[in-house]
């Protein structure tokens, strides 16, 4: 028997030891409860589905994001034009179960059908506008029991980059007074300057404002684009390819925080034959109705399928009948994976889903098997 061992001194440093131990243990834990990955889930309220998926799904989610409801005017009223019984629902589901609500409050214009920059020029450039409207949306969390506002606008100019990153700061310190978070969705950016038409996006005056910073990676190729350095810039092609995501990514987290950036994931591909959507629960029926051959596009990890001979076209060239192709690009369990394994690989605060109501059970099972395996499911080139 080791004689040092029952020394006073010795005890004391044995149990220093085992302190420290339990310490440096307490700390790793606590650490990889702080890490797990955010995943935020948007509900498309003008689809019924959401609602029923989010009852289904809810166990896989961090907090939800109600899309296709909230937006601003141009004269900087909110509305919520697309609130119906669905986003009802939603609202009152995700409060029984205390998952935080986000209105996702956007720059959409029913009148024009698309994403208007006359609405963020108009807010951000005008002093009055700019506190009314931010006013409005401290009061909206705060009185609907949100747990923050989702800022949505996809079509700020390059001429009000400053002007943009000034409301966006005067937002979330109103909403922080209040206790509320800020979660800001945006375009994906390559560099501080391509794409030209995305510099009204200062990444870094943004990011350091908001508490979440969603990048929304998808829609990479569709019928009539092809973003800008990836797969040779032509469609079809993949709706949100692994490599074009890292790329993205990357630079997101060269400007931001890691842990505030959330990586974007669709739930739904492109088929090319009619020019639109098709979301993930209806992949296989597509495939099957044209017997079509599946594929595997190894630089941006993601299967396409064909039912005949395809043809490409440039960026820019657009869709129509005549031009229409026998091809889906869509996502299956091992792309996802994949996608969603770049969380743990740039060290990013966690991923986000358009939409809920397009997926199904074996979409949620793949993005939490990548969430978990990391670096592992990464396929050769993306390590």
């Amino acid at each position: 028997m080791n004689p040092g061992i029952s020394s006073p001194a010795s005890k004391r440093g044995i149990r220093h030891f085992f302190q420290g131990l339990i310490a440096g243990c307490t700390l790793l834990l606590a650490t990889a409860a702080h890490a797990e990955p955010f995943v935020l889930a948007y509900t498309d309220g003008q689809v019924e589905a959401s609602y029923s998926n989010l009852q289904a799904f809810y166990r896989n989610l961090s907090a939800v994001g109600l899309g296709s409801t909230y937006g601003l005017t141009v004269t900087g009223q909110l509305h919520q034009e697309g609130m119906n019984e669905t986003t009802e629902n939603i609202i009152r589901f995700a409060q029984s179960k205390s998952l935080p609500l986000y209105p996702t409050v956007s720059d959409y214009n029913e009148g024009i059908g698309d994403f208007d920059p006359a609405i963020s020029h108009s807010i951000v450039n005008d002093k009055t506008l700019s506190a009314g409207s931010i006013k409005q949306l401290v009061t909206l969390a705060k009185e609907g029991g949100f747990a923050g506002i989702n800022l949505d606008f996809e079509k700020v100019e390059p001429r009000n980059a400053k002007a943009f990153s000034a409301y966006v700061k005067a937002l979330g310190n109103a909403l922080h007074a209040s206790n509320k978070k800020l979660i800001i969705s945006i375009p994906p950016k390559s560099s501080d300057r391509e794409p030209e038409y995305l510099q009204g996006y200062d990444y870094k005056a943004l990011g350091a404002a908001v508490d979440y910073f969603q990048v929304m990676t998808y829609d990479q190729v569709g019928p009539g684009w092809s973003s800008g350095g990836f797969h040779d810039e032509v469609w079809p092609g993949p709706e949100s390819g692994a490599d074009w995501q890292q790329a993205l990514l990357s630079y997101a987290v060269s400007r931001v925080a890691p842990s505030k950036v959330l990586a974007g994931l669709p739930a739904y591909g492109q088929d090319y034959s009619i020019g639109n959507r098709v979301h993930w629960s209806a992949y296989q029926e597509v495939i099957t109705e044209h017997r079509a051959a599946t594929h595997l596009d190894a630089a941006s990890a993601t299967p396409y399928a064909t039912w005949g001979p395809v043809q490409s076209f440039a960026d820019g060239v657009e869709w129509t009948q005549e031009r229409a192709q026998p091809v889906l690009w869509y996502d299956d369990a091992k792309s996802i994976r994949t996608k969603a394994a770049l969380v743990a690989k740039l060290g990013l605060g966690g991923t986000s889903i358009w939409a809920m109501g397009y997926e199904n059970a074996e979409f949620w099972t793949a993005v939490q098997a990548g969430l978990k395996g990391g670096q592992a499911l990464l396929p050769a080139g993306l390590e």
